[in-house]
């Protein structure tokens, strides 16, 4: 028995993007939903903030991703599009890791739906540097960064809103390095990892590890309307003990068209919480030792 196709087979879908990202997320719409994902021409998407720090993101991801992906109606004649948007940086509490997120929206206007998916990341070279003019130590920074294959940027670390980009040999970052640091007011040139897609095949990797889950979740289509994106919207905590605790008690499904939504079990089976996981045990021990 042959199956429908799905609503989104052989359709367009607006990707709004200048940095190449549809290498990464094209397959897995193609794979899974037979889905082409089209770049929107003559937007620009950096103006809704920047990697290399001369344009500041004025919004939280979510809302940037939602808003570049809507760009692309602008130049497409599309129903569907598609944007991401990624941070990267220190880990809080472990300042010497790196770690990063990536969000990516998807709109369906004739459909009344929005759906986001997040990932989190430590597969990253996000790292920063800060060097005086004549440093021995940038061609050593820069290799760390794996440079050539990886973008590098270069600023003056009292002013991030010039950065030196295109940089393509290591006399380049050099000589970048000495110029801004010799112009920024405290003597010290910032270099860091160009975290842009096309240039940082680790990033590009996660993206299309996020594309893959994002085209899944549009796989599967609404029990009770048949819009595509019935999925995860929300996790319930107070898995029993003696008492309700923080752990996941069950996961609910939805539908982002309809509003539609079902209980399900723990993926992984629990239904009941660790020993002393709740208030009451704990209460209950802790006499049990005063006795």
């Amino acid at each position: 028995m042959s199956h429908p196709a799905h609503p989104y087979a052989n359709t367009r879908i607006g990707l709004a993007t200048i940095h190449s990202k549809e290498q990464a997320i094209a397959p897995p719409f193609r794979r899974l939903l037979a889905a082409n994902v089209v770049v929107a021409p003559e937007i620009d998407t950096d103006s809704l903030g920047t990697f290399s720090g001369e344009i500041q993101r004025n919004d939280e991801l979510t809302f940037t991703a939602v808003i570049k992906a809507e760009m692309a109606f602008a130049t497409l004649d599309v129903d569907c599009a598609l944007a991401s948007e990624g941070s990267y940086g220190p880990i809080d509490r472990v300042p010497l890791n790196a770690g990063g997120v990536e969000i990516m929206a998807f709109v369906d206007r004739k459909r009344g739906v929005k759906i986001v998916e997040t990932l989190m990341t430590h597969r990253t070279n996000w790292r920063m540097w800060r060097f005086k003019a004549g440093d021995p130590l940038v061609p050593a920074a820069a290799k760390a960064l794996r440079f050539p294959e990886y973008g590098v940027f270069v600023m003056k670390n009292s002013d991030y809103s010039q950065p030196v980009k295109g940089l393509e040999t290591v006399d380049e970052i050099v000589s970048a390095v000495d110029r801004e640091a010799s112009r920024s007011d405290d003597g010290l040139a910032l270099m860091i990892a160009d975290m842009r897609a096309h240039r940082n095949p680790t990033r590009m990797k996660v993206l299309r590890a996020l594309g893959w889950k994002l085209a899944t979740r549009l796989a599967h289509l609404c029990p009770k309307c048949s819009v595509p994106g019935f999925g995860h919207i929300d996790s319930r905590r107070g898995l029993p003990c003696g008492g309700p605790t923080h752990y996941v008690h069950f996961e609910i499904d939805g539908c982002n068209a309809c509003g539609h939504a079902v209980a399900r079990p723990r993926k992984d089976g629990l239904n009941v919480a660790p020993k002393l996981s709740c208030q009451p045990c704990q209460q209950s021990a802790a006499a049990a030792v005063h006795r």
